[in-house]
C-alpha cells in the first residue's frame, strides 16, 4: 500500500501534456514498479515452465500481446483465462512450438554447411 506523501509525489511528478514530469525518478519508479507487477501476475497465471518454454520469437509475439491488452484493460481487469489464452493462441496457432524447433534446427544446419 502507498502512502498519501507518496501518492501526493507521484501525482505531482505525473507527466504534463508535452510529456514532461517535474520528478521523473518517481515517475519512472512507479511505471517500473507496475511493470513488476503485472510481469508478476502474468507469471502466476501461466506458470514458470510455461514461461520457460517458449522461443525468442514466442517471448516477443507474447509481450507484444500482453501489451496490447494491457493499454486497453488493467491488469486487474484481466483474468488468468485471458492471459492463458493469448499464451496458447501465440503458442499453438500463431508460432507452434513444433515450427519453432524445426526453424531453429534447418538454421543450424544451414550454419554446419
Amino acid at each position: 500500500m502507498i502512502t498519501k506523501a507518496y501518492l501526493e509525489q507521484l501525482v505531482a511528478s505525473w507527466p504534463d501534456k508535452e510529456g514532461q514530469s517535474s520528478n521523473p525518478e518517481v515517475y519512472n519508479e512507479w511505471i517500473e514498479r507496475e511493470r513488476r507487477y503485472n510481469a508478476r501476475v502474468i507469471q502466476n497465471a501461466l506458470g514458470i515452465d510455461r514461461i520457460l518454454s517458449l522461443s525468442e520469437k514466442q517471448k516477443t509475439l507474447l509481450e507484444n500481446s500482453y501489451g496490447e491488452l494491457l493499454v486497453r484493460k488493467d491488469i486487474t481487469e484481466i483474468s488468468d483465462k485471458e492471459i492463458i489464452g493469448r499464451f496458447e493462441l501465440i503458442t499453438e496457432y500463431m508460432s507452434p512450438s513444433s515450427t519453432e524447433f524445426a526453424v531453429d534446427a534447418y538454421k543450424q544446419r544451414q550454419k554446419l554447411n
